[in-house]
């Protein structure tokens, strides 16, 4: 299959370049986050992991609901609710990941970050495209 412009005019193409961008940004405030809680403010990694995590959430909530998905599954409350619960399950898959990483491996925790927020990536977009979102 040849890849072409009109490719990327596709909806579920535009949307999951969306998604990366989305995600993009909230990578940067996450790693900024965890950076900053553990080099200038010395909070432990698994710790400053779930503070930056936590926050981050609300930041990708905001920016997945205004540029990357449609409202209209649920009533606001339920997608609301629905959108948390989902990334209530990503947090801790998040943080079990980032303590066996740093704790068993040799592996920089921003590297560990890394790793762990690609493949929390696909669960959630999985996840809000068929359960949380409307498209």
């Amino acid at each position: 299959m040849m890849i072409t412009t009109n490719n990327f005019r596709s909806p579920i193409i535009q949307q999951i370049l969306l998604f990366l961008l989305v995600g993009g940004i909230c990578y940067v405030v996450a790693i900024a986050l965890l950076m900053f809680f553990v080099e200038f403010i010395e909070l432990e990694v698994n710790f400053a992991n779930f503070i930056a995590s936590f926050i981050t959430i609300f930041v990708c909530y905001l920016l997945n609901a205004k540029f990357v998905f449609k409202s209209g599954r649920h009533s606001k409350q339920k997608e609301i609710l629905a959108f948390f619960s989902f990334s209530i399950i990503g947090l801790v898959l998040n943080i079990v990941f980032m303590y066996l990483m740093t704790s068993y491996t040799p592996i920089w925790y921003v590297i560990s970050k890394t790793i762990i927020t690609a493949f929390i990536a696909v669960f959630n977009f999985i996840v809000r495209k068929k359960l949380v979102f409307l498209n």
